[in-house]
């Protein structure tokens, strides 16, 4: 994020915005606002909100974001769609009460879990109904609100509706005080996102250059999870010689050293920006780009989910699966622990508990192709049984609408 980005983002946050923005904003009326924090759930959400315009294409549809990578893609998303993309406000009164003198909104919709008091309330008082969709409680932010239940009942029955991931998230928020009429189980919306046709365009065949070798990628990455990438590359190319290692770190800010990382260890980084290709198995392929990950599963024969091997709870499990690459998760899943036991129950995922056992099984995947399909197959029936989601979701927001 450049120096020009930072500023603009810091500036709309305070509720300073463009002219052009505020003339757009008041040259419409009803604008059906969605919220999606960064990538992860704004590619979730993405399905949702065409299926929105679909059905109700005279209601202007305005999206804001949180992160420069959410809004990065956000821009590149929505600029053929007609879509306004802006940076969320800070949650005080002159930011928000700034934004709201602007634009008329229908509804606001907020994606996983975003609690904004002030923005809540201030939305409320302007009778604008709240919805939170895909909603989820993870246990640690579960026991702090819990802590401070009587400030955080009120705030999310500001809520016209709940609708949650899980039966679990359901229940967690009925104890912290939401009231029952408030909240449905509609299940988890990553379950419908693969199906989203992004008005990007990518041709990732062409990374491969024609080779056919297996390609294992390490997706959504954290510090330390690259070496851990390259050195069980480095161990298994001294018994196979068919199979070409990609990374595609959570955030590209951390390109640099992954590129010396990978040097250091003899091998040569290619990376997506430059439209280098894999020419050798010694070529190591690094995703520095936003928005493509999904895309980029679609050639990958192996994927291995990062923020599982650190302390970080896992990313989106659905998209390789989907994608019918064979998946394999570490033992830190605890974020996404309501879809992984999903696909842990019906053998559709494997996890491991370290790097040895990492190893062993991306070997073992790549000499047994069945084993790999039998996995895919279980996976693809899984997400099969949740395709109804989106409906739930429409179904229920057009009661607002």
């Amino acid at each position: 994020m450049n120096r020009n980005d930072m500023t603009m983002s810091f500036i709309q946050k305070l509720g300073f915005f463009p002219k052009k923005l505020i003339d757009i904003w008041k040259s419409k009326n009803n604008w059906i606002w969605f919220h999606a924090v960064s990538v992860g759930e704004l590619n979730a959400v993405w399905p949702l909100i065409l299926e929105i315009n679909k059905i109700k294409p005279a209601y202007p549809i305005m999206i804001s974001t949180t992160t420069s990578a959410g809004y990065k893609l956000a821009t590149e998303l929505c600029n053929k769609k007609g879509f306004l993309v802006f940076y969320f406000p800070f949650d005080i009164p002159f930011a928000v009460k700034s934004f709201l003198s602007y634009v008329k909104i229908k509804l606001f919709i907020i994606v996983e879990t975003e609690i904004w008091p002030f923005v809540m309330s201030e939305c409320k008082r302007h009778n604008i109904p709240i919805l939170l969709v895909n909603a989820r409680l993870s246990d640690k932010s579960f026991k702090n609100y819990m802590l401070f239940k009587f400030f955080f009942k009120k705030i999310i029955n500001l809520f016209s509706k709940v609708l949650s991931q899980s039966e679990s998230d359901t229940k967690k928020f009925l104890e912290l005080g939401l009231n029952k009429e408030k909240i449905k189980t509609t299940g988890n919306i990553k379950f419908i996102s693969h199906k989203s046709s992004f008005d990007i365009a990518h041709n990732h065949e062409s990374i491969a250059n024609g080779n056919h070798n297996i390609k294992i990628i390490f997706a959504s990455t954290h510090s330390g999870e690259e070496e851990i990438a390259v050195n069980v590359f480095k161990e298994l190319q001294k018994e196979l010689d068919n199979i070409n290692l990609l990374i595609a770190p959570r955030h590209i800010t951390r390109v640099s050293d992954i590129c010396n990382l990978i040097r250091q260890n003899g091998f040569n980084p290619v990376l997506k920006s430059r439209s280098e290709k894999l020419k050798s198995q010694n070529d190591v392929f690094v995703l520095d780009t936003i928005g493509e990950l999904s895309n980029l599963y679609n050639i990958c024969d192996i994927t291995v989910l990062g923020g599982t091997f650190v302390k970080i709870g896992g990313h989106n499990v659905i998209e390789p699966i989907s994608a019918s690459s064979y998946t394999i998760i570490g033992p830190y899943d605890y974020k996404i622990s309501e879809l992984s036991n999903i696909f842990k129950r019906d053998d559709a995922i494997t996890q491991v508990k370290d790097t040895e056992e990492l190893r062993d099984k991306i070997k073992e995947a790549v000499c047994h192709k069945e084993l790999r399909e039998i996995k895919i197959r279980n996976g693809i029936k899984i997400i099969k049984q949740y395709e109804n989601v989106l409906e739930q979701l429409t179904r229920e927001i057009m009661v607002y609408l």
